[in-house]
């Protein structure tokens, strides 16, 4: 039985799981949006002096937060914290700049504003999870289309994601790996991309160039294709940390978060969140029905209905093709196949089912037996302080590493 995980499902988990860690920062966060609630704050922005990111400098860091660490509207080169301690991706813009003060117009970052929620509003609405994603995968592609048009091949990019901003990074970098050379632009304009308590994180894969923690990403734990960007992408995975070092085999939790991450969930409106339950499960079943009727073998190939649910959970999943098959009368077929000649098949499928489901899930045992509710948000934050290696400084590691890049024309 296929165990093959939809792309944004389980990131939610990782979202999740730095809620509950960031508990404290989170709230206010996300009591300062809902107060803002698109006016945008009224603060001084804060711009480092050694940030030129404004011009075209070699290496452009464009970073992207996790989440309650930025609003569709914030401004790019603000370094100011939202609230105390949240702006965690300064600890490597920053430190960068002041590395590379005495050459002006090295480097710059900008940071890429997008809602950054778990679709959790106190008192106003808020965008879904996934929704916050997709908005930070547009904001991202348009700061890099702004910029290669200001700038041209006089700058080179270094992309900067962590854990919510991390899934963000990830998918836009897949997306630049496999372009034409005639995009705006390529894999040839990316000098690096460094991946933060990455969901996406192949199991096993290194960290920080060293010997990783044998899990994966909560997302999919499969290796990357990153095409032309292959060689150019450094993780930084801590032990437990369940974004990227989960066990595998939690299909259920993933399907599970992948219905939440579609969903709001405003305090002051609860209806709200019983609608889009709602919403979310009518148009879940109709993709779910149209997946399955465009496969004339589905009932005897290895995917399950819950790989199915998981596949399109994801709300970037299209498949129009599918779609446009399902009729009401290509249905009302498949159900008479179902209830007559091909019941002995259906019955087998349902066997099956039964066991993959087991297999798919033996992981949950994991989560709960293995301290990962207990290490894992506190690992999830460990990135971010200094100490000695390997135990803490890991920004200081993707500091350096991105201070090594090479610039256009190198």
């Amino acid at each position: 039985m296929s165990r093959t995980r939809c792309r944004a499902v389980a990131c939610t988990l990782g979202g999740l799981l730095t809620a509950v860690m960031l508990l404290g920062t989170g709230v206010a966060a996300a009591a300062e949006g809902s107060a803002d609630s698109g006016s945008g704050s009224t603060r001084t922005p804060t711009v480092n002096p050694n940030n030129y990111g404004a011009d075209c400098p070699d290496i452009l860091v464009v970073a992207t937060s996790g989440a309650g660490d930025s609003t569709a509207d914030r401004d790019p080169f603000d370094d100011k914290d939202r609230v105390p301690g949240s702006n965690w991706l300064n600890q490597v813009t920053v430190p960068l700049g002041e590395a590379n003060r005495e050459q002006p117009g090295r480097v710059g970052w900008v940071y890429v504003p997008y809602p950054s929620t778990y679709g959790l509003g106190l008192l106003s609405d808020v965008p879904t999870y996934q929704d916050s994603v997709a908005a930070g995968v547009t904001s991202l592609n348009r700061i890099l289309d702004e910029k290669k048009t200001q700038c041209g091949t006089a700058t080179r990019f270094a992309l900067l994601g962590y854990s919510v901003g991390a899934e963000v990074t990830e998918r836009v970098s897949r997306d630049i790996g496999h372009r034409g050379a005639s995009a705006a632009v390529t894999a040839a304009d990316i000098a690096g991309v460094a991946l933060v308590g990455d969901p996406y994180r192949p199991a096993g894969t290194p960290s920080l160039g060293e010997p990783g923690p044998a899990g994966g990403g909560f997302m999919a734990s499969e290796p990357a294709d990153y095409g032309a960007l292959d060689g150019k992408i450094l993780y930084d995975c801590r032990p437990m940390d369940i974004a990227c070092d989960a066990p595998p085999d939690v299909a259920l939790l993933e399907l599970a978060l992948g219905v939440l991450g579609q969903m709001r969930f405003t305090i002051l409106n609860p209806v709200q969140t019983f609608a889009d339950f709602g919403r979310v499960a009518s148009d879940m079943s109709a993709r779910a029905i149209a997946h399955i009727v465009s496969r004339e073998d589905w009932f005897t190939s290895g995917e399950s209905l819950l790989d199915v649910l998981r596949t399109v959970a994801d709300q970037t999943y299209r498949d129009d093709a599918a779609t446009a098959e399902a009729t009401p009368e290509r249905v009302a077929a498949l159900d008479a196949w179902a209830r007559g000649p091909g019941a002995e098949v259906v019955r087998a499928k349902l066997a099956a089912e039964g066991a993959g489901f087991l297999e798919d899930n033996r992981g949950i045992v994991d989560l709960i037996v293995k301290p990962y509710i207990v290490l894992g948000p506190l690992q999830h934050i460990l990135y971010w302080l200094p100490g000695p290696a390997p135990l803490l400084g890991d920004s200081g590691r993707v500091t350096d590493w991105i201070d090594t890049l090479p610039a256009a024309g190198g």
